[in-house]
């Protein structure tokens, strides 16, 4: 794939909704910390995520499978960074 391909007049709405998606992502991850928290240690935080994803795979199923795969990545690396900063204090 060529640089001038992907940045093609057809792709370039792809790449800005991509970026922006990143940046909406990374606001809410270092603005509101607590969001995550709420999300993957409390049961219905669980359960809001689950229903994510089953509503997702009713609509397309690479999606969910994209989602349970990020909420997966996500809910890893909170642990450790969980686990990290109890080990610091």
């Amino acid at each position: 794939m060529s640089l001038e391909s992907m940045f093609s007049k057809k792709n370039i709405n792809l790449l800005t909704g991509l970026v922006t998606l990143l940046l909406l992502l990374w606001f809410v991850m270092f603005v509101v910390p607590g969001l995550f928290v709420y999300l993957f240690d409390t049961f219905l935080g669980n359960l809001i995520l689950i229903t994510l994803i089953i509503i997702a795979s009713m609509f397309n199923g690479k999606l969910a499978l994209g989602l349970a795969a990020i909420f997966i990545i996500i809910f890893r690396f909170s642990y450790m960074s969980a686990s990290r900063l109890s080990f610091i204090i």
